[in-house]
């Protein structure tokens, strides 16, 4: 089950592949987790993940920041300012979805575009995605010349598949914004938070047509940009080709065009890309970065030494140099920059305490890490390096220490950040060896946010692990009734099923369920060649198995293919398999168990 358990950090590595840069991974999961909600596509507070998908949280602000009246607008109705109060009372008592009725019925009555904003906020905070709809329409119909209403109305209307309000508002969205190419990017973005990629497709391509843009370069972008946030990452690259050939000078357009060259496998013509992008733009800090990370990944160390030399020298860029160094075997050269750091002074010192913390985790200095990330006691890195922080405590055995540290983290009024905290505590517990007291933490977390899908779906993982079947599915089918199209979470069943009851056929469903909107995925796959070898389809397993294989060099794949291989007597070549998952990984438990199981002599 550890395959499925970090699907989510694989889901966010290939993200950063994407849209970040190497130098640029550093933490851990809840700190790249952290660092992506920071980054929402929206200019104001917006949810961070799909309300199609029903996410656990949202960047709405907390009631107290927004003004419920703008002058000139002040509502007089006793009843409007009844369910104003009662909306901000119901809001401090956490009952968010009580606040966001109280509002909306506000919003409706009122002629002040600042309720239906605030109605729309609550609504989202709430995920009440029918009432942030009609919320933010209205808000949309006050204040017919704000992009953020017509953003919010197009966000709830996907959520709520109102595939032709949410189109009206995309194209009001874009009719308003001065900047075409940001416009068409945020529609692109808004669009891939849809349940339907070809319904989203469809709206995309209305909106095009409308604004007489097919066939442009900004088209094709969106296009590409749709196509990753749905997967197709082939079709992805050559709709960025196409759009560097319109508009060849286009920095954005040429380094997401690199970007997915090099996760297509080419090399030369990502590094070309970023070539020009860089040359076009060189005082972009994130770019130059991305740059010399290619060129070093290229073997040019020493163009991408000089580069980094010559820029700004912030602390991202020392920690960069850093690392830098140390993937080029120059252990004192990165030492030596590390003491340097040290004496350097900066505005933000907190900014510069958590770049050195990273720095010290990259030297194994870990007690100095720990005191550096203590000193980042505020600030939008606090939640980040105090997570950290509590889990290098637990490696070097201070585990009550730890937990304490994780517990400030719940006295934040942000659900992810609380949420993120439960987890990262029962991954110390994990890493621990201790999975029941790592269940234990999550029945905590699951009581306090019990509607918190990951939390729900890391609970069903370990219960799983443990060999509590109907806690794991009473999880996981929680998670389906939320989110029917969840095909990590139907994977997940259909493979717990499969692996540790006889209910075989109900298994195979589920997992062919997940297969279908899912197909490429590797987990997935193996899956369904082990339901396969369960149910004594042993060539069948075979295919799916080898499919998987050749996806992901996984230790538990390796396990399942080497038995399979090996019941259908190719024992020499189950012995290869294996041998290479335990390349991968020797200390995997599945793989050795299964290994002990067949054959002494792997």
């Amino acid at each position: 089950m550890k395959r499925l358990w970090v699907e989510a950090l694989q889901a966010h590595i290939l993200w950063a592949v994407l849209f970040g840069y190497c130098f640029m991974i550093r933490l851990t999961f809840v700190a790249a987790f952290i660092s992506f909600l920071a980054t929402a596509c929206s200019s104001y507070a917006q949810p961070a993940e799909t309300p199609a998908a029903k996410p656990e949280a949202t960047e709405a602000p907390a009631p107290a920041t927004v003004p419920v009246n703008q002058p000139g607008t002040e509502p007089t109705d006793p009843d409007v300012m009844y369910r104003v109060f009662a909306g901000e009372i119901l809001g401090g008592e956490g009952d968010l979805a009580g606040a966001a009725g109280e509002y909306l019925e506000a919003a409706m009555e009122s002629d002040d575009p600042a309720i239906a904003m605030r109605a729309t906020r609550v609504a989202f905070a709430a995920q009440a995605w029918l009432q942030a709809a009609m919320a933010a329409d209205r808000w949309a119909q006050l204040a017919p010349a704000s992009v953020p209403a017509r953003e919010s109305a197009a966000l709830a209307m996907l959520a709520t598949a109102d595939y032709v309000g949410a189109e009206a508002h995309l194209l009001q969205l874009l009719v308003l914004s001065p900047d075409k190419d940001a416009a068409w990017t945020l529609v692109s973005q808004l669009l891939a938070k849809s349940a339907s990629p070809e319904k989203a497709e469809k709206v995309l391509d209305h909106l095009l047509a409308e604004q007489g843009e097919k066939g442009s370069a900004a088209a094709y972008f969106a296009q590409s940009q749709l196509a990753v946030r749905v997967g197709d990452l082939a079709r992805a690259y050559q709709l960025a080709r196409k759009a560097v050939e319109l508009q060849p000078g286009r920095v954005d357009v040429l380094s997401w065009a690199g970007r997915l060259a090099l996760n297509q496998g080419d090399q030369k013509a990502g590094i070309e890309y970023m070539r020009l992008a860089w040359e076009a733009k060189p005082e972009d800090h994130d770019l130059t970065l991305a740059y010399a990370d290619l060129l070093a990944r290229d073997g040019q160390q020493e163009a991408a030494r000089i580069l980094l030399q010559e820029m700004v020298q912030t602390p991202d860029v020392m920690l960069t140099r850093i690392i830098f160094e140390l993937g080029s075997n120059q252990v004192q050269a990165a030492f030596d920059l590390y003491s340097k750091f040290q004496l350097m002074s900066f505005p933000d010192t907190r900014e510069k305490a958590f770049f050195l913390a990273q720095a010290a985790e990259s030297l194994d200095r870990l007690t100095d890490a720990i005191e550096f990330y203590q000193q980042v006691d505020d600030g939008e890195h606090f939640p980040a390096a105090t997570a950290r922080r509590a889990e290098l405590m637990a490696m070097k055995g201070d585990l009550e220490g730890a937990r304490e540290t994780l517990a400030i983290l719940r006295l934040n009024p942000d659900p992810v950040i609380v949420e993120q905290s439960w987890l990262t505590e029962a991954r110390i517990f994990q890493q621990a060896g201790d999975n029941k007291s790592a269940l234990q933490s999550l029945d905590m977390a699951l009581e306090q946010s019990p509607t918190s899908i990951p939390v729900r779906y890391a609970h069903a993982l370990l219960a799983a692990e443990l060999g509590e079947v109907e806690i794991t599915e009473i999880d996981l089918r929680l998670i389906l009734v939320e989110q029917p199209d969840n095909a990590t979470a139907l994977n997940a069943l259909g493979y717990t099923l499969a692996d540790q009851t006889d209910r075989y056929t109900e298994a195979e469903d589920l997992i062919r369920r997940a297969y279908s909107l899912q197909p490429g995925d590797a987990s997935i796959t193996d899956s369904m060649g082990w339901v396969a070898y369960r149910l004594g389809r042993l060539e069948e397993a075979e295919k799916f198995l080898t499919d998987a294989w050749e996806l992901d060099k996984n230790p538990e794949i390796a396990a399942h293919l080497g038995e399979v291989l090996w019941r259908l007597g190719k024992k020499e070549e189950a012995r290869v398999v294996w041998n290479e998952g335990l390349a991968v990984d020797g200390s995997n438990a599945l793989l050795k168990k299964t290994i002990e199981r067949l054959d002494d002599q792997p």
